[in-house]
């Protein structure tokens, strides 16, 4: 009898570990605002909640070796010189290769400057 009891217990403390680390990886943000590159355009609007329902995080937070190790955007972008550079309104901005090259990608989202960048 211990020793199956043992193997519960043991089959019960996986459930939660493994309940816990999907609870912890499911806590996105809901609705954020890009904001802090702006030059000439308005910040973004950005569902983050939406997109992490239906896209695996390490699409976007290309630099994590996992969804615990997620960082935000601007811990990379705006301060390690290797980095596609944020402010620049240019295509090598970040935000425009990553968001609307999947826009364009999957044929689905804005890709237009007004699109996101709201007056």
């Amino acid at each position: 009898m211990g020793r199956k009891l043992a193997v519960i217990m043991v089959a019960v403390v996986a459930a939660v570990v493994f309940a816990a680390s999907i609870a912890v990886a499911d806590d996105a943000p809901g609705q954020i605002v890009i904001d802090k590159v702006v030059n000439k355009k308005s910040g973004v609007a950005f569902d983050h909640k939406k997109h992490s329902d239906s896209i695996d995080c390490l699409k976007c937070h290309h630099k994590a070796e996992s969804k615990d190790t997620v960082k935000n955007c601007f811990d990379c972008h705006g301060k390690d010189p290797a980095a596609n550079d944020p402010t620049s309104m240019k295509k090598d901005n970040p935000f425009h290769l990553q968001c609307k090259g999947c826009h364009k990608e999957k044929d689905k989202g804005p890709t237009k400057c007004g699109d996101c960048h709201k007056k």
